[in-house]
């Protein structure tokens, strides 16, 4: 007899409800990447996340430690590669391991931003929505007229305040990201808040 008063299982119902509870463990393993692939499609685009494959990921190893030392510490993370070398593909997986590790999957913790798109939205005068990661896809790309530079480096100043975690990637080499015209306030705030991943290699969108 168990302490609430009732008799213990047989064995055979002692597998029947572990049947059931991994059955039901699994559909929300399937529920949960469900919804993170949807967030995916809806954030950075259903293209992305057609042509995602994580085999592809070059330099994994190092970019899994890089995620892991972000979600430990909160610092950022920039990604700095030529066209075609599967940034936007790590950017991806980011998303997934960031989503995967969160206990509420029902809240995505994720704001992305396509930089071209952001700096427009800025320019209008309108507010971006902050969440507890940032992530700025092709910076190098915007438009960077006056106000939405300055609006950008308030952005940026806030992001530091509530010790947002950034993920960047760009084109740019890490000397042009760096000594950028007009941006050495913001990137030596950037460099601050982010670690560097540099991936090297070959387009891989011909061939």
């Amino acid at each position: 007899m168990l302490a609430n008063g009732r008799p213990p299982l047989t064995e055979e119902e002692r597998i029947t409800v572990e049947e059931k509870i991994k059955e039901m463990e699994e559909e929300e393993g399937k529920y949960k990447e469900s919804r993170i692939n949807i967030s995916i499609r809806d954030f950075i685009g259903i293209h992305y996340l057609k042509n995602f494959d994580e085999k592809k990921i070059r330099d994994k190893g190092k970019l899994d430690k890089k995620i892991s030392e972000m979600l430990e510490t909160g610092r950022g993370l920039i990604i700095l590669g030529d066209i075609g070398v599967g940034k936007t593909m790590d950017l991806v997986y980011i998303f997934k391991r960031i989503c995967s590790e969160q206990k509420d999957y029902e809240e995505i913790p994720i704001s992305y931003y396509f930089m071209p798109t952001l700096f427009k939205k800025l320019h209008q005068g309108e507010e971006a929505t902050l969440r507890k990661f940032v992530m700025l896809d092709d910076w190098g790309r915007e438009y960077a007229e006056p106000f939405a530079l300055s609006q950008f480096e308030s952005l940026i100043e806030k992001l530091y305040s509530r010790e947002i975690t950034l993920i960047i990637t760009t084109n740019l080499t890490k000397d042009q990201f760096i000594n950028r015209e007009s941006w050495f306030r913001i990137t030596d705030r950037v460099r601050e808040m982010c670690a560097t991943l540099e991936i090297s290699g070959n387009s891989m969108r011909h061939g």
